[in-house]
């Protein structure tokens, strides 16, 4: 069986290294970008199994965004995504109410950093499971 492959999009390299790093030692086979322009040419050249997705890189929402265009996207909408981010100061002047957030974001499960390796896989597997059952 081939290895799920995972895509990482974070404009953080440390945590791309660190968390593909973790994910590696979890069995993934994973792919990185540090922004979203790279991001989408790799979603469509190396068709991975799930995302992961960083919200706040050149923008402040650019990963909210980058997920409504992959779910707007007939071929890519059921690509599964998760969202991790860092939970913004809001002495820059942006707060999110996750609850009330929820209802837009275009991800399948948020987690916030710094996030728990051993809830990550659970998160992967529970997508990854849910993709290859029958609908």
């Amino acid at each position: 069986m081939a290895e799920d492959r995972i895509l990482i999009i974070d404009d953080d390299p440390s945590f791309l290294e660190i968390t593909g790093a973790i994910l590696r030692r979890f069995g993934y086979d994973v792919l990185t970008a540090d922004n979203t322009v790279e991001g989408l040419r790799c979603i469509e050249t190396e068709q991975p199994d799930l995302l992961i997705l960083d919200i706040m890189m050149a923008t402040m929402d650019e990963g909210l965004r980058f997920a409504v265009k992959l779910r707007q996207n007939e071929k890519l909408r059921r690509l599964p995504i998760i969202i991790i981010s860092a939970q913004p100061d809001t002495e820059k002047g942006y707060s999110r109410d996750l609850d009330e957030d929820m209802d837009w974001i275009a991800a399948d499960i948020f987690m916030e950093k710094p996030v728990d390796p051993q809830a990550l896989k659970e998160n992967i597997q529970l997508l990854l499971s849910r993709e290859q059952s029958p609908r």
